[in-house]
Order: structure tokens, then sequence, then C-alpha cells
């Protein structure tokens, strides 16, 4: 009984141990604030909500920085973690709700020498939930991501009522050649 006692300890040990290493390991504060502030200014045109009628390439245009710095106000970076080249990233934003709910995005990015963006994919949207639960559920899809592990079990479809990913689904799928979600087309 003793020693069934002492490995339930200390296997639990082990698992907050891993857990505190890999939430250290993903904090974005581990790359400084105006590099942080940088990266998410450039990603920002692709993550925040365009102002109201424009085309994909108007959300470029100068004119709407003003638009896009308050865009910026609403996201919190909850995880960054770079390998290589590439930086996986996790924000998270309020969600419209008659309660306190925010909503997630994971992905990965390659900025280029200028600090412009190379190559950029989101991987998961989250569906909008309370800021405790949305906070264990984004870190497990996050940790997944960055482990190039599998996310199929968590998205709706398969995920047993659970909610974790509503996109990518059935028929919402990002694009990555366009940097935008879209629907597939319907046969």
């Amino acid at each position: 009984m003793k020693r069934l006692i002492a490995s339930i300890l200390l296997l639990t040990l082990l698992a907050c141990t891993d857990n505190t290493n890999q939430a250290e390991k993903y904090n974005p504060n581990n790359i400084s604030p105006r590099e942080l502030d940088a990266n998410l200014w450039a990603m920002i045109r692709y993550l925040g909500r365009p102002p109201e009628g424009l085309t994909p390439a108007e959300r470029f245009y100068t004119a709407y920085d003003s638009h896009y710095v308050a865009q910026m106000k609403l996201f919190v970076v909850e995880a960054w973690y770079s390998k290589n080249d590439v930086n996986y990233f996790m924000v998270s934003c309020k969600a419209p709700s008659l309660v306190d709910k925010r909503v997630a995005t994971g992905g990965k990015v390659i900025f280029n020498d200028m600090g412009g963006i190379q190559e950029y994919e989101e991987v998961f949207r989250t569906w909008k939930m309370v800021p405790d639960t949305l906070k264990k559920r984004s870190a497990l899809l996050f940790d997944r991501m960055v482990n190039g592990k599998s996310l199929k079990a968590y998205e709706t479809k398969y995920s047993n009522g659970v909610e974790y990913i509503e996109f990518p689904d059935e028929v919402v799928y990002f694009e990555v050649a366009e940097r935008s979600w879209n629907f597939k087309k319907w046969k």
C-alpha cells in the first residue's frame, strides 16, 4: 500500500513538473516584448477582423493601420515557441457572449529577414469558452501542434461532444496560399 501511494505521488510530481516545464517552454515572455509586438503586428492583418467591405489586398493599405492597432489590443499572446525557423503561436481574444468567453487561434509562421511574413498558417481556432476552460484545452492543442501530433480527435466531429476546435471542420478549412479560412465547395 505504501508503494502504491509513493508511486502515485511520484507520478503526480512528475506530471506537475512536466506541465510547469511545458508552460515555461511556451511562455511568450521568453522573447522580448518588442519582438512579440513586432511579430503580432506582422500577423494582425490575418488574425484581426478587417474593416467592413475590404478586399484581401486592401487590408494591407497603410490607411487602415489605426484599425489594426486597435485590433492588436484585443489579442493576448498566450503561447509562443520557436523551433528552427518556425514560430508557433497561440493568441486569444474576447468572444461575443453574455458571459466572459474567449476564443484561441493556434498556428505557425515563418518570418523573412525583414520581419515580414514568409509563410503563415492558422492550424486551429477553438470554440468560445470561459477563460479557465480555454486555457486548459488550448494549451493541450498547442502542445500537440508544436510536437506534430494530429489534432483530428479534437475537431467537433470527433470530440464526442466536448468542444475544442471549431475550425477546421468538414466545411471550413485554412487555405495556406490565401492565408485565410475558406469554405469547401459543394459538389
